[in-house]
């Protein structure tokens, strides 16, 4: 887990999509190249699926050494991977991003023990089994409807509410978050109602805080930003700095960038749903990520690629990932979308999410 991996494909039976191959040779330097265009200062091994990569310049690369390139020439070929696929890298590989890690991973002394949040939750059941299953047949209708009513209408972006989905008094310090249902003026507000679960949601939050219970997307739990999302804030900024970002502290752009995407608490049989972020980007399509679990492999992420085949990408202690939510075809101007969830069924996961620049990958 020191290295670079792209996942494992796990889909009705069939292999991960085949890249057009080419010798040993240049397997070894696609890997090597594309490592480096991920952070230059940093000395890992690469490693794709186990199947023949492109020639450099099927990606648009020259055949110059790497340190020659353009870095119009770099990002070229990253993007075009990130097109394909997800980055994962084990975090000590990754010096600047220490610092944050070690500062976040904390948070796995709020990891509440036996707790399941199936426990406390049946409504939304349906979803977290298209979540588990590999075979990637989900309705996308379905869940892009519910993308946009929670993204853009609930949240009035589109100026049809007359009330708040949420009451004024669901987030904040002490708070119980939106999806208590006390706290919703709508029922349907969130994905999952937490009013039919065996146990109740509102005895767990007042007995474990600071808790709530806030995404409209997940059967999870959130920290909320005042525990320590300012500091976490300001180590990623720290680390954006070491890798070359120069947009002053405090200013507009600075701000935007380092603010936190999510932070969450998972318990075993949480999930977020398929979805696609597609309403989400502030200045960058691409997100950094990492992951503190008590069980490798208890959870996992897991992502559609463009030809449609479910890759699956378990979970590991200090897992940093790479991606990209949108892609752009280079020839049509087509944008289309990544389709990806999360599932742990046998892992407490915390998790925590960033927009990246393309300077800062590459």
């Amino acid at each position: 887990r020191g290295a670079v991996a792209m996942g494992s494909t796990k889909a009705k039976g069939r292999d991960h999509p085949r890249l057009r191959g080419v010798s040993l040779t240049a397997f070894l330097c696609v890997g090597g190249c594309a490592l480096l265009l991920l952070f230059m200062t940093i000395q890992s091994t690469f490693l794709l699926s186990p199947l023949p990569p492109p020639r450099l310049e099927e990606w648009g690369a020259s055949a110059t050494p790497v340190a020659e390139w353009s870095f119009d020439e770099k990002w070229r070929l990253l993007d075009s991977v990130l097109g394909l696929e997800v980055f994962e890298m084990n975090v000590t590989r990754l010096p600047p991003l220490l610092p944050l890690f070690r500062e976040y991973e904390k948070g796995r002394k709020y990891f509440v023990k036996n707790a399941r949040m199936s426990d406390y939750d049946r409504s939304c059941d349906g979803y977290y089994e298209d979540s588990l299953s590999n075979a990637g047949d989900f309705d996308k209708k379905r869940y892009e409807d519910i993308e946009y009513m929670r993204k853009m209408v609930y949240t009035n972006k589109t100026g049809e509410l007359v009330e708040p989905s949420c009451k004024p008094q669901s987030y904040g310090v002490g708070a119980l978050g939106c999806c208590v249902p006390a706290n919703r003026n709508r029922r349907d507000a969130c994905l999952c109602s937490y009013d039919d679960g065996k146990k109740d949601i509102v005895e767990f939050l007042m007995n474990h805080k600071p808790f709530m219970v806030h995404s409209a997307f997940t059967r999870a739990l959130t920290i909320p930003y005042d525990v320590y999302g300012k500091q976490v804030e300001g180590l990623y900024g720290q680390a954006l700095q070491a890798l070359g970002y120069k947009e002053k502290p405090g200013s507009k752009a600075y701000k935007h960038l380092t603010r936190m995407k999510n932070c969450s608490y998972m318990p075993p049989g949480g999930f977020i749903m398929w979805h696609t972020n597609r309403y989400d980007n502030t200045q960058a399509s691409y997100r950094m990520y990492m992951y503190a679990v008590d069980v490798d492999g208890g959870s996992s992420f897991k992502y559609l690629s463009p030809e449609g085949e479910l890759v699956e990408v378990p979970d590991f202690h200090g897992a940093v990932r790479l991606f990209s939510n949108t892609h752009v075809d280079a020839e049509t101007g087509k944008q289309s979308y990544l389709w990806h969830t999360v599932a742990a069924p046998h892992a407490h996961r915390l998790s925590v999410g960033f927009e990246i620049l393309p300077e800062q990958m590459v």
